[in-house]
C-alpha cells in the first residue's frame, strides 16, 4: 500500500485542476500536452500567424477547455522559429477582476522587453531611451535602469504594487494617462522597433474579466485592446462575449471574430439533420491520450481502463473537468485503501460533482437544461445562458455548427429533479 500511496500522491499532482501550465512557460505546457486536442483550431491560428504579421486574434471558450495550454504550445513553437513572443499571464500580474488598460499594456511591455533581452534581439537604443524616459516620468524620481531587463523589472514593480493595492492601482492609471505618451503608444513603438523579429503579444487572462467589464472593454470602448498596435496580438476573451448581441462588431478589428471559440474535445459526433449524436471514437481517443500522458510515467496499470472511460464520459470533454475527476477519483481510491483507480472511484467522484451542481441549482435552469438534452440547442443571450456555459452545466461542441450537450453529473441531477416533480 505504501507504493500505491506514493503513486497516488504523484497522480494527485499531475491531475491538479488548478495547475497553471504558464508556470512551465519556458518549456511550453509540458509533455502531458496532446496537440491533437486542438489540432484543427490550432492549425487555423498558426496559419493566420504565418500569413499576417499584424493579425489580431481572439480565443474564446468555456473554462478549462485548454486555451492557455494551447497558447503556450503555440508560444513555444513560435519562439523556436526565432520570433519574439510575449506571453502575458494577466491573472498572475494584475488584479484581473479590476483590470485597466494601463496595467494590461504595462504587463505586455514588461514581457516584451524581457523576451527581447532573453533572445538577444537587437532593440534600437532610441526605443530603449524612449521607454526609459517614459518610465522615469511615470516613477517621478528618475533612476530607471536603461537595460531592457531593468526596464521590465521596473514595470513589474509598478504592476505588483498596483495588483495588491486599489489606491496604488488608481494612482498608476492617473499618472500613466497624464504622461506625454499613453502606454499603448509606448508599447506600439517597442513592437515597431522589433518588427524584424515578427513580434507576438499573447494576453492570457482576459477571459477572467467579469461579464460587465468584458462588455465595456471590448464592446463599449471605441479603442479595442491591441487592435491598433503593430505586430500580432492574441487575446483570450470570456465566452459570454460571443453571446452578446453586438459581438459581430469585433469582426471589424479582429481577424477571426467569427471563429474565435475553442470548443471542448468532442465526445460525440452530431448529425444536425437528425438531431442525433453518436460516440466519437476520435474524441474519446484524444482524451484517453491526455490521461495516459500523465499516468503512464507513474504506472500505466494503476488506473483501470473502465475508470478512464468513465472519467472521460463524466468530463463532457472539458480537459480541466477530466483532471478534476481523475484527481478526485485518486482520493476516493485512497480512502477505500485500494491499490488501483477503479470505475467505482470515478462514479463516487461524479456523484460529488452532481451534488456540487445541486448546490448551485437555480429553478430557471430546468427548462433550458431539458431543451438542451432534447434538442442539443442552447438559445438566447440572457444571464441563464451565460451562467450555464460558464458554470459548465452545458458543454459546447462544434462540428460544422455549434451544438450542446449535458455532462454526466448534470444529466444525473436533471433526472433526479424530474423524478421529484
Amino acid at each position: 500500500m505504501q507504493d500505491a500511496r506514493a503513486k497516488f500522491r504523484e497522480l494527485t499532482r499531475v491531475f491538479d485542476p488548478i495547475y497553471k501550465p504558464s508556470q512551465e512557460a519556458e518549456r511550453g505546457p509540458g509533455s502531458s500536452y496532446v496537440p491533437e486536442a486542438h489540432e484543427r483550431y490550432r492549425g487555423q491560428l498558426e496559419a493566420s500567424l504565418d500569413l499576417n504579421d499584424d493579425a489580431k486574434l481572439l480565443v474564446a471558450g468555456q473554462p478549462g477547455c485548454g486555451k492557455t495550454t494551447m497558447l503556450l504550445n503555440v508560444t513555444q513553437a513560435l519562439r523556436q522559429e526565432g520570433r519574439i513572443v510575449a506571453f502575458v499571464d494577466l491573472e498572475a500580474q494584475t488584479a484581473v477582476q479590476d483590470l485597466g488598460s494601463v496595467e494590461m499594456y504595462l504587463a505586455a511591455m514588461a514581457e516584451l522587453l524581457s523576451e527581447a533581452k532573453k533572445s538577444a534581439a537587437p532593440l534600437p537604443a532610441g526605443a530603449l531611451a524612449m521607454c526609459k524616459s517614459w518610465l522615469e516620468r511615470l516613477q517621478g524620481d528618475g533612476g530607471v535602469d536603461g537595460d531592457a531587463q531593468g526596464l521590465a523589472d521596473t514595470l513589474r514593480r509598478f504592476l505588483s504594487a498596483a495588483r495588491e493595492n486599489p489606491l496604488q492601482r488608481a494612482e498608476l492609471r492617473t499618472r500613466a494617462q497624464h504622461g506625454a505618451n499613453d502606454p499603448l503608444e509606448v508599447l506600439s513603438r517597442l513592437l515597431e522597433a522589433l518588427r524584424l523579429q515578427r513580434p507576438v503579444v499573447i494576453l492570457d487572462g482576459l477571459d477572467k474579466l467579469p461579464p460587465q467589464q468584458a462588455h465595456d472593454t471590448f464592446l463599449n470602448d471605441k479603442r479595442k485592446p491591441m487592435a491598433e498596435a503593430p505586430g500580432v496580438a492574441i487575446l483570450t476573451i470570456p465566452l459570454s462575449l460571443v453571446y452578446e448581441p453586438t459581438f459581430n462588431v469585433l469582426s471589424e478589428r479582429y481577424n477571426n471574430a467569427d471563429s474565435a471559440v475553442l470548443p471542448a474535445v468532442r465526445l460525440w459526433d452530431f448529425d444536425g439533420g437528425r438531431r442525433e449524436r453518436q460516440r466519437s471514437e476520435a474524441g474519446v481517443g484524444i482524451l484517453r491520450r491526455i490521461v495516459e500522458a500523465r499516468v503512464d510515467p507513474i504506472d500505466p496499470r494503476i488506473v483501470l481502463p473502465g475508470a478512464v472511460d468513465r472519467a472521460i464520459a463524466g468530463s463532457g470533454g472539458n480537459i480541466r473537468e477530466l483532471a478534476r475527476l481523475m484527481q478526485s477519483s485518486v482520493v476516493k481510491a485512497h480512502v477505500r485503501k485500494g491499490s488501483f483507480i477503479e470505475p467505482q472511484d470515478v462514479e463516487a467522484a461524479i456523484a460529488d460533482q452532481r451534488e456540487s451542481f445541486r448546490r448551485a441549482y437555480d429553478p430557471r435552469f430546468l427548462p433550458v437544461l431539458e431543451k438542451v438534452r432534447r434538442e442539443y440547442r442552447l438559445e438566447g443571450q440572457g444571464e441563464v445562458t451565460k451562467q450555464l456555459l460558464y458554470g459548465l452545466w452545458v458543454i459546447e461542441y462544434r462540428n460544422g455548427i455549434a451544438w450542446y450537450s449535458l455532462p454526466d453529473p448534470v444529466e444525473q441531477l436533471l433526472q433526479q429533479l424530474e423524478r421529484a416533480r
